[in-house]
């Protein structure tokens, strides 16, 4: 899974994409040059922007406006502390200036690499803002339409609203590109205006109180606009401001509450470590009280991992995690009787949630939706987890009951083993043993 965001001036498109390491390392020309991204310099970090990933973009990702191609311009590459890397790109020489400019993105990056299993959560901003001002945007403000990218649905379709450039006259007001659409006959308007850290390097600025134009839904299979704008006047600064509507905040929650379920029931270390637990024949009183240890510590740290305020090495955090599978699977073959299971499933939980974080961190846009977004992902993240524990509960206890206690219980916790001593070999010195 990755993110992008995309931000449409009247002039320009400047976007980004976010890639964790281990997926940014699987773009063709990358893996095949067998580079070492933990240790490479930034010189030759740009390099690879340009020698590699360049073509590749040209190849994976195309940008029509207006029925017209624009060149997707790799600007650079940036390696973040949070274990991802961000492509930054733009489109120059783009002129809103019809009353309807329609817009297409296609993306098929990563789709190949991943066997079409990879998925971008794509963001839309309205600015004009350019460096740190567009940081600031990308990180505060939220976008004013979303779309998923795969394999299904490889193409972003909308429209952006614009004018032709006004006679120059004192005073006049000049009016900001918005995305528009007609396939549900809805109007919202959204006023853009300018502030001193947001002015574009050349061009006009946007500003004064009638600044507006309307957005609404596009009709296009695969876009899904999450966001509607509203304007919210500030005399004082002009700030730009957007007020998300309920619709986009229950998709928000429905997309990050899959997101959370597919994570869990994709997570074979999780499920692994989920079933290590409770393998050895508890009651269903003290299964409880493992979900729930379990849910409160990773539900913690995956909050403050999210939030920044703890930080620690995603290979460290993996390795610690195929660790905790071998530590239970061991203590169910030679411990005669386990007490205070729940205390085992809650410390090793905080750890799992570090490493829930991780799947998480690349698909937060910024700090405009981190809240709900976590909220939501680890809502699913539970669910998912209940799925399995009903599914696992009644199947052990058929299995037991056909073939007895201890021979299931040493055969799971002995397979188990070998299965997470395996991931800790490949995760503690970078090795590839197992196929899955």
């Amino acid at each position: 899974m990755g993110a992008s965001r995309w931000c449409f001036g009247k002039n320009n498109i400047v976007g980004n994409i976010d890639l964790r390491s281990s997926l940014f390392a699987e773009i063709k020309g990358i893996k095949e040059g067998h580079y070492d991204l933990d240790s490479i310099s930034d010189k030759q970090l740009q390099q690879i922007a340009s020698d590699i990933l360049q073509p590749y973009i040209d190849k994976k990702l195309s940008i029509t406006v207006d029925d017209k191609t624009y060149p997707v311009k790799v600007n650079k590459v940036v390696r973040n502390e949070n274990n991802t890397y961000t492509i930054w790109l733009s489109v120059d020489n783009i002129t809103f200036k019809n009353p309807v400019n329609p817009v297409r993105i296609d993306y098929t990056l990563l789709f190949e690499e991943t066997n079409n299993a990879h998925v971008n959560l794509a963001y839309g901003y309205l600015s004009d803002a350019t460096g740190d001002a567009l940081q600031k945007v990308f990180d505060f403000s939220p976008a004013v339409m979303q779309n998923t990218f795969d394999y299904k649905a490889p193409i972003w379709e909308f429209s952006i609203n614009g004018t032709a450039p006004p006679v120059p006259a004192p005073k006049q007001k000049t009016e900001s590109p918005v995305v528009s659409g007609s396939s549900d006959n809805m109007k919202d308007t959204a006023a853009l205006k300018s502030t001193a850290g947001n002015q574009p390097e050349s061009g006009p600025v946007p500003k004064g109180d009638q600044s507006k134009q309307t957005l609404a839904n596009t009709p296009a299979a695969s876009s899904t606009p999450s966001m509607l704008a509203s304007s919210s006047q500030d005399k004082q600064n002009g700030s730009l401001s957007y007020t998300p509507s309920k619709s986009s905040i229950w998709i928000t929650i429905g997309e990050f509450l899959v997101l959370g379920i597919e994570h869990i029931l994709t997570g074979y270390d999780h499920i692994a470590f989920l079933l290590a637990l409770i393998v050895i024949g508890l009651s269903i009183r003290e299964v409880l009280k493992i979900i729930t240890a379990f849910t409160i510590a990773h539900s913690i740290t995956l909050l403050l991992a999210a939030l920044e305020i703890v930080r620690l090495n995603s290979r460290f955090v993996e390795s610690v995690i195929a660790f905790s599978i071998c530590y239970v699977a061991l203590e169910n073959l030679f411990k005669k009787r386990v007490n205070y299971r729940w205390l085992i499933a809650f410390g090793f939980g905080l750890v799992h949630g570090f490493g829930f974080a991780s799947a998480l961190q690349e698909l937060i846009v910024g700090k405009s939706n981190l809240l709900l977004s976590v909220l939501s992902f680890n809502l699913g993240v539970e669910i998912g987890q209940l799925m399995i524990f009903f599914v696992m509960l009644p199947i052990l206890y058929l299995v037991k009951k056909q073939f007895g206690y201890k021979i299931i219980t040493a055969g799971t916790s002995a397979t188990i083993f070998v299965i997470g001593f395996a991931w800790l070999i490949e995760r503690a010195f970078t090795l590839k043993l197992l196929w899955f």
